[in-house]
């Protein structure tokens, strides 16, 4: 059980739901993450520039996307982490 709420899509807040509408674009999907941080709107509005800037090809960044997900999935793996 979670103890900080997963907000839902639709939910009665207009700004958590334009938040939840860029991410699907951005990202593809809402994740958990986005959800956990959506119950403060104001620092997660300014994370998502972050975090699409950081995963997306072509917004600045010098990896492409493969190397970025294989960098991420190899942290979790050393981490012991669930992906």
């Amino acid at each position: 059980m979670s103890r900080v709420p997963l907000l839902e899509s639709g939910a009665d807040d207009p700004v958590v739901n334009h938040l939840f509408d860029h991410a699907s674009v951005l990202l593809n999907r809402i994740p958990n993450a986005w959800r956990v941080m959506a119950n403060q709107p104001f620092i997660t509005k300014f994370m998502l520039p972050l975090t699409s800037s950081l995963l997306r090809q072509g917004l600045g960044s010098a990896l492409d996307t493969k190397t970025k997900e294989l960098a991420i999935i190899n942290t979790s793996r050393l981490n012991n982490c669930a992906y």
